[in-house]
């Protein structure tokens, strides 16, 4: 799935991106390829699949449901999966990537700052003490294998 099959198929399930939007998942592709040769944050990294198994997958669950406003964290975020592809699509919702790998959580802030996307931030922390802080504060809680 290109850029502008992703687009037509979010748009039939509910999700009309705007052009910002729209060059923040570009964006996002083409730092997650770039920073991708110097870590290992997927093997997916070619742009047809990342915008069907990494895009469009991580907003599957989304189309049902009203996320406007909403908390969600996002437990192991990896490289941001998940989370980032919500946070672009729902600008009101409110996210949190839980991530324990400091090298990732470097990425993750610079993808926020380079996406100037605001109602997202990143935890370097391990879930299960994170968890102790924070129990039944999130509306949503996401995790992808």
């Amino acid at each position: 799935m290109n850029l502008n099959e992703f687009i037509s198929k979010v748009k039939e399930l509910g999700i009309e991106l705007n052009d910002n939007q729209i060059n923040q998942f570009n964006k996002y592709y083409e730092l997650l390829v770039e920073y991708n040769k110097v870590m290992n944050l997927t093997g997916i990294t070619e742009e047809e699949e990342v915008y069907e198994k990494h895009f469009y997958d991580s907003l599957l669950f989304s189309f049902n449901e009203n996320m406007e406003n909403l908390s969600l964290i996002d437990v192991g975020s990896g490289a941001g999966f998940p989370g980032v592809p919500l946070a672009i699509a729902y600008p009101s919702l409110n996210v949190t990537l839980l991530e324990p790998l400091t090298k990732r959580c470097k990425f993750l802030e610079l993808v926020i700052n380079k996406l100037k996307l605001s109602k997202i931030k990143v935890i370097n922390e391990r879930a299960e003490i994170y968890s102790k802080e924070v129990r039944e504060k999130f509306d949503i809680v996401t995790s992808r294998a």
